[in-house]
C-alpha cells in the first residue's frame, strides 16, 4: 500500500470497526465513527508508533484469520459454559511462556489480544528483549484454564500467529515459524 493510501485506510477501516461495535449502520454512526478515528489517528501520529508504516494487509489472509479466530472462540465459549454447567472441576490451569517469531509489534499485539478474547485464556504478559539481529524478541506469557500441555498450547499459539502474520506481516517471517510448526507436529507423530 502507498505511503498515500495508509492514512485514508487507516480511517476507513477504523471508523467500519466503530460501526461493526454499535451494530447499528446510521449517518450519526458513521460520523461519529470517523471523528473517533480522525482524532485516534492524529493522537498515535506524534507519540512515535511506527507500526502503521510496516503493517501489511492481505484481505483474504485476514478473512481467513477472522474465521479461525471466531471458531476458536465459539470453542473456548462451548468449553467454559461446559465448565460452568458441569458439577465439579476439572480446570487444570498453566503459565506458559510462547516465543514469537515475528518482529511487527502490532501482529504480537493481535495475536495476544485475540488470546485475551478467548475464554479460558489470558495473555498476562509481554516480554520484550533486544535480539542479535537488532531486533527484538517478544515473549508472551499465557495464563490457560484448560492445560493439556506445553505442546498443545505452543501449536494452538503459534497457528494463530502464523494466520496473523499471512494477514498483517511480512511473509519472510513465515519460514522460520512454518519450521517451527512442522518440527511440532513430527514430534507429536512420533510419540504417539
Amino acid at each position: 500500500m502507498t505511503g498515500r493510501l495508509r492514512i485514508p485506510s487507516l480511517l476507513v477501516w477504523l471508523t467500519l470497526l466503530w460501526v461493526a461495535l454499535w451494530g447499528d449502520v446510521t449517518a450519526g454512526n458513521v460520523l461519529g465513527g470517523l471523528l473517533v478515528a480522525i482524532v485516534v489517528v492524529a493522537v498515535a501520529r506524534p507519540t512515535g508508533v511506527t507500526g502503521l508504516e510496516r503493517t501489511y494487509f492481505r484481505p483474504v489472509a485476514a478473512l481467513h484469520y477472522g474465521l479461525y479466530f471466531v471458531m476458536q472462540m465459539v470453542k473456548s465459549n462451548l468449553v467454559v459454559a461446559w465448565e460452568i454447567i458441569t458439577p465439579g472441576t476439572s480446570l487444570n490451569r498453566a503459565i506458559i511462556a510462547v516465543p514469537m517469531h515475528t518482529s511487527s509489534a502490532g501482529v504480537v499485539a493481535l495475536v495476544a489480544n485475540s488470546i485475551t478474547l478467548t475464554p479460558g485464556t489470558v495473555t498476562i504478559q509481554v516480554i520484550e528483549e533486544p535480539s542479535e539481529d537488532g531486533l527484538v524478541d517478544r515473549t508472551l506469557f499465557i495464563h490457560v484454564l484448560h492445560f493439556l500441555g506445553v505442546d498443545a498450547v505452543h501449536r494452538d499459539v503459534l497457528r494463530l500467529e502464523r494466520l496473523a502474520i499471512k494477514a498483517f506481516g511480512s511473509a519472510n517471517e513465515l519460514p522460520r515459524l512454518d519450521a517451527e510448526l512442522a518440527a511440532m507436529f513430527i514430534e507429536k507423530d512420533v510419540s504417539s
